[in-house]
C-alpha cells in the first residue's frame, strides 16, 4: 500500500523536479503571486508553506534549510524579513490556489498561486510630496548655485602637440629644384662606363 507517499514528479527526473520547484517557489517569493498549472500550483503551495514555517522560527538552522532549497541569499532575506512577519498570528494556510481558465494547446487547467497576505505597498501621499518640495526650496540659493557650478566645471583640456611647420623655401631654390638637368638616354651611367670604356666604333 502507498500510504503517506506523495509522489507527483510531473514525469521528470528528481533533479529536474527539484529545479522546477525551486524556480516556482522563488518566483512566488519575488512576485507574491504566480500563474501556473493546477498541479504545479498545489505542489508549490506545499513547499511555500514549509518555507514560511521555517522563516517564522527565525533561527540560523531555518535560514540554512531555506537556503538549501532556494539557493539564493537575497530570496532568504526577503522570506525572513518581509513575508514571515505577516504570518505571526496564522498557524497554517499561508497560500491560496485559485483556478482560472484552461490553457490553449494542451487544455491544461491553469491556476493562480499567491500568498494570503501581502506586504503593503509604500504609498507616497500628497503631504509628503509637499514637504519634500519645501525642503528643497528651504535650502539657500548660494549652496544650489555652488553645486551647479561644481557640476558645470569642465576638466582641463589636454594641450595637443603642435605640428611641425615645414621650412620656408625660397623661390630661387624652387627654380633650381624644378630645372634639373635631364640626362640623355644616349649617355651611359657611371656603372656602365666601367665595363664599356671604349665606344662601339673603336
Amino acid at each position: 500500500m502507498r500510504h503517506r507517499k506523495h509522489n507527483v514528479r510531473f514525469g521528470r527526473q528528481k533533479s529536474h523536479y527539484k529545479a522546477t520547484m525551486r524556480h516556482l517557489a522563488s518566483g512566488l517569493i519575488i512576485n507574491k503571486s504566480i500563474i501556473t498549472t493546477k498541479v504545479k500550483a498545489k505542489e508549490t503551495s506545499r513547499l511555500a508553506d514549509k518555507l514560511v514555517t521555517m522563516a517564522k522560527a527565525n533561527d540560523l538552522a531555518g535560514r540554512r534549510n531555506a537556503y538549501s532549497l532556494l539557493q539564493d541569499r537575497d530570496l532568504v532575506a526577503i522570506l525572513f524579513n518581509d513575508i514571515a512577519p505577516l504570518f505571526k498570528e496564522r498557524k497554517g494556510g499561508y497560500t491560496r490556489v485559485m483556478l482560472t481558465g484552461k490553457r490553449k494547446g494542451d487544455n491544461a487547467q491553469m491556476a493562480i498561486l499567491e500568498f494570503v497576505e501581502k506586504p503593503k505597498a509604500k504609498v507616497v501621499t500628497a503631504k509628503k510630496k509637499e514637504e519634500k518640495k519645501k525642503e528643497a526650496l528651504s535650502q539657500p540659493k548660494a549652496e544650489s548655485q555652488a553645486t551647479e557650478r561644481a557640476e558645470k566645471k569642465e576638466e582641463p583640456k589636454e594641450e595637443k602637440p603642435q605640428k611641425k611647420q615645414a621650412p620656408d623655401i625660397k623661390k630661387e631654390d624652387l627654380k633650381k629644384i624644378i630645372q634639373r638637368p635631364i640626362r640623355n638616354k644616349s649617355e651611359k651611367s657611371g656603372f656602365l662606363k666601367r665595363f664599356f670604356k671604349h665606344k662601339k666604333g673603336q
